[in-house]
């Protein structure tokens, strides 16, 4: 039986965006998120440090639901911890400043997530938009998640609050791949997700991102296996 709008608008949501230097991007972000938002809703952008025009960009956003918290320059988990703690939603997102939401992504993924109480989260699909300056490395390996669901990429989600919480959040001393730790740790946890048939995420690549570092990538996904290894191997029982 579908839902009625009001108990959709009802639904609290909390969107976290931590932004560095994203002056760029970031209002076409915001602007992205707020166009989906009910009344009752709340967007956090955590500033982590910027030095360019990205308060500027925030502060040129007039829509009470937009929150602008300091985050200290303690790097992007530290950023999205911090609005999590911040944040009243039942349910919350996260999107990085340089991405977009897909229209109509929203309502989806809510409507999953209050058809079945026992969700931790709804993922729809991956759209990936190139921009001029983008790396051409960066533009061939992004050609296979296009259209894709994508779990490790927390933006393209919709997560029960509880949830994330119940997973403590996201690992403040990584900086790159911290992502997929967060997902892996929900997932190795027993929560329930669902993948939904609608695009959910404009993953955007360009000469900025932070992922163009490859070497820097490398050094993370051993730390992530690492991780994840360590994790196993606590999860056995004594021989």
């Amino acid at each position: 039986m579908p839902l009625a709008p009001e108990v959709l608008a009802s639904a609290e949501t909390s969107v976290v965006i931590p932004v560095r230097n994203g002056a760029r991007f970031v209002a076409q972000a915001a602007v992205s998120v707020l166009d989906q938002l009910a009344p009752g809703d709340e967007l956090l952008a955590v500033d982590d440090g910027s030095v360019d025009g990205t308060l500027a960009a925030l502060r040129g956003i007039d829509d009470p639901r937009l929150r602008v918290l300091c985050g200290g320059a303690r790097g992007v988990s530290a950023a999205r911890n911090l609005g999590l703690a911040e944040s009243r939603g039942a349910f919350v997102a996260f999107l990085d400043h340089d991405d977009l939401w897909v229209d109509g992504r929203h309502k989806a993924l809510l409507r999953a997530m209050l058809d079945d109480g026992d969700l931790a989260a709804a993922f729809g699909r991956v759209r990936v938009l190139i921009e001029a300056d983008a790396a051409p490395a960066a533009v061939a390996a992004c050609a296979a998640i296009d259209g894709s669901h994508v779990r490790e990429l927390v933006g393209s989600a919709l997560y029960r609050r509880d949830a994330v919480l119940a997973v403590g959040g996201f690992a403040e001393d990584m900086h790159m791949r911290e992502d997929a730790d967060f997902s892996f740790r929900l997932l190795e946890s027993g929560a329930r997700v669902i993948d939904c048939d609608v695009d959910a995420l404009t993953y955007r690549r360009h000469g900025d991102n932070v992922t163009n570092d490859q070497t820097a990538i490398n050094q993370a996904l051993v730390e992530l296996a690492r991780r994840r290894l360590s994790r196993a191997r606590g999860k056995r029982p004594p021989a």
